[in-house]
């Protein structure tokens, strides 16, 4: 699996299991600022596109707010109860993620008619802007994901790992690190097969706007570029995210088994401060930050 596509199977699975980034009423209170601010690192919104994304994104919100903040509840204290055991199987810990993916297909089919909209309205020189930031953003994945030799990558999988993990069970162990070590070696590539992925959708995203002047050819184009990525892999490159997906979840559940008393104290209190957190968040006062002026 890339060095991305792990990140992101660790961010759903931060979400839905245990190992989120930040504490959730900062993130969920600072999105409607968040998002548009991503956005803004790939092209430049004027005043008129702000509001309006403003607006939609406040109903998405509430939507979300109402209709998964509970579920994120429960399946955080749904997977402390699970963790309480001496030890976990991967096949425990795949269901907690699980639901956190078919979660996240929610959020990204609420938001895909609202950014349906932003791309119909972007200019001329919005578009070649977004051209630039894809070439961009492309030459970055390749220098932090691909550089230096096979090694040096390994080294830095690690590392990213390890950092991941510390907050939630401390500082690793030997025995942890060496198990770390073990499963960034057993990794199948497939960096390479991301960035080319990437690149075919980038071109047929631009391909739609440059022609999003005509509702007839724009809208079909537009929905090929936003159907799901997964349906065009290679059966090889599958079958390597889904043994790379295997031995991650290997990784969580002997990483665990692992731990000493101390590590999953401090997992267990992390994950029990987080439900709480999330708990009393009230979507009937939603932030009112807008993303044209910042907080």
């Amino acid at each position: 699996m890339s060095a991305r596509a792990l990140h992101r199977l660790f961010l759903i699975a931060c979400s839905a299991l245990l190992l989120v980034g930040c504490g959730p009423r900062f993130a969920y209170s600072q999105l409607d600022w968040l998002l548009p601010w991503y956005l803004r690192g790939y092209v430049t919104l004027d005043a008129g596109q702000r509001g309006e994304f403003d607006r939609r994104l406040a109903g998405l919100l509430d939507w979300h707010c109402r209709s998964h903040l509970p579920e994120y509840v429960a399946l955080l204290r749904a997977a402390n109860a699970t963790l309480a055991a001496e030890r976990v199987e991967p096949a425990q810990l795949e269901r907690f993620l699980e639901r956190g993916e078919a979660l996240w297909r929610e959020i990204v089919g609420e938001l895909e008619p609202e950014l349906r909209r932003l791309a119909a309205g972007l200019g001329d020189e919005q578009v070649e802007e977004l051209a630039a930031a894809f070439v961009r953003r492309g030459e970055e994945a390749r220098a932090e994901f691909l550089s230096g030799d096979e090694s040096a990558q390994h080294a830095a999988r690690v590392e990213r790992m390890e950092e991941r993990l510390r907050r939630w069970f401390g500082r690793m162990t030997p025995a942890q690190r060496e198990r770390i070590a073990a499963w960034s070696r057993a990794l199948q590539p497939t960096t390479e097969a991301w960035l080319e992925d990437r690149a075919r959708w980038q071109a047929e995203l631009l391909d739609a706007l440059r022609v999003r002047a005509d509702a007839a050819a724009f809208a079909p184009r537009l929905a090929q570029a936003l159907a799901p990525r997964e349906a065009r892999w290679s059966a090889q490159h599958r079958a390597a995210v889904a043994h790379n997906r295997a031995r991650t979840l290997e990784l969580l559940a002997e990483l665990h088994a692992l731990s000493s008393a101390a590590q999953r104290r401090q997992l267990r209190d992390e994950i029990d401060m987080l439900a709480t957190q999330f708990a009393g968040i009230s979507c009937a006062e939603p932030a009112r930050v807008s993303a044209a002026g910042g907080r």
